[in-house]
């Protein structure tokens, strides 16, 4: 059964009529980018086929009812525009976003029924979260025509990760789910939140994921961690060349003058920061020239930063990226998302598809004793209502 029919036959089944909106919100790859958002880098996402599904319809009364159909949960609040959180919640990925909106000035004059689940594998590094908040933020808008724009609901979403669900991300995750056009990257300046289009409807290259199976919650893992260590850094570097906000500000030849007054591991975290600026930069150039032989070299140099100088990859991902580059007519492979699981990007030829899921998963269940889920990442657009 196609997944929003589902969503919806749930959505009556518990609430005894159709919804008024559905929404897909999709997931997210990166081609590249990883961890330069927060530091006000560039970053190179698209939406993909695997997404989050949304059932919303407004009540009668003023009541919130959300289910979660894939977690089999439900939460129930009595007042739309009188929510409170609740400590380490799935629900705080939809209720955040309303109590965000709420700061806006903004009331709601119905309370909401919900119903959302999708396909995009939880804890897999596509950001299924972010999925999440720009989808209920996007129903809202839609039903409430509360006007807000789609870079006010990705600042919305964003916002909910850091103050209901304890990850200090960047904004590229919910900006590539409600920004994304079809087979197209998106080149996002995350200082100025300006982004381009760069046409990827590869005809002889594909993209596929490989997901490890190990599962990760950023909020308990190094992310917050890493964002600190790099602002440490910054302060260093303000401190004696002045005018630095962010590692956005610094170059090459200032960290290096700073490499012994800083501790080894802030010199590390910074030094990738900065290396993987400049590999955006020429992914980017690669990507509109067609060379993907050249985008496959700079994915591979950014696992490597992320294994070893940002240290957030693990052992499962780094095997899964140096066993996938054994397979004939692989390009580039590199772990993908906040790090410590989930999947593995590949860059690939079209024509080897069959032979590397065949190869990269006996390896795996080999290695690991786990068979990996392997996708096909197919760029999509972002967030819409279907009918």
């Amino acid at each position: 059964m196609e997944i929003s029919r589902k969503i919806e036959d749930s959505y009556v089944s518990l609430f005894g009529k159709n919804s008024d909106i559905i929404i897909k919100a999709p997931g997210r790859i990166n081609i590249i980018g990883e961890h330069t958002d927060y530091n006000n880098g560039f970053v190179m996402p698209s939406a993909i086929d695997k997404a989050i599904y949304f059932s919303i319809g407004k009540r009668a009364d003023s009541k919130v009812c959300i289910s979660a159909i894939d977690l089999n949960c439900y939460f129930e609040a009595e007042d739309i525009n009188d929510l409170t959180n609740k400590p380490n919640d799935w629900s705080n990925h939809l209720v955040g976003v309303i109590l965000e909106i709420r700061k806006l000035g903004l009331a709601f004059e119905n309370g909401i029924n919900v119903c959302f689940g999708g396909d995009i594998p939880n804890g897999a590094g596509l950001s299924s979260s972010a999925a999440v908040e720009a989808g209920i933020g996007f129903g809202l808008n839609e039903i409430f025509e509360l006007n807000l724009s789609l870079l006010q609901l990705a600042k919305i979403a964003q916002a909910t990760e850091h103050n209901y669900v304890g990850v200090k991300c960047g904004i590229m995750d919910m900006y590539a789910s409600l920004f994304s056009r079809k087979n197209h990257v998106i080149r996002l300046d995350c200082e100025s939140l300006e982004h381009d289009y760069i046409p990827a409807d590869f005809k002889e290259h594909t993209f596929i994921l490989v997901n490890s199976a190990v599962k990760h919650n950023l909020a308990d893992t190094q992310y917050n961690v890493r964002r600190n260590q790099c602002q440490t850094g910054v302060e260093s570097l303000n401190k004696k060349f002045g005018n630095i906000r962010t590692l956005r500000d610094v170059n090459l030849e200032q960290l290096e003058q700073l490499k012994t007054d800083i501790d080894p591991i802030t010199y590390k975290r910074c030094k990738y920061i900065l290396d993987e600026k400049e590999r955006v930069m020429l992914a980017s150039k690669a990507l509109d020239n067609h060379d993907f032989k050249k985008l496959g070299e700079i994915m591979n140099l950014t696992h490597e930063g992320l294994s070893t100088m940002y240290e957030v990859s693990c052992s499962e991902l780094d095997f899964l990226a140096t066993e996938a580059l054994k397979i004939d007519n692989v390009l580039g492979s590199r772990m993908m998302g906040g790090g410590f699981g989930g999947c593995t990007l590949n860059l690939i030829k079209k024509e080897a598809e069959v032979d590397f899921k065949e190869k990269i998963s006996l390896a795996y269940q080999l290695k690991f004793g786990i068979k990996p889920e392997i996708y096909t990442a197919n760029l999509s657009e972002g967030v819409h209502k279907i009918s």
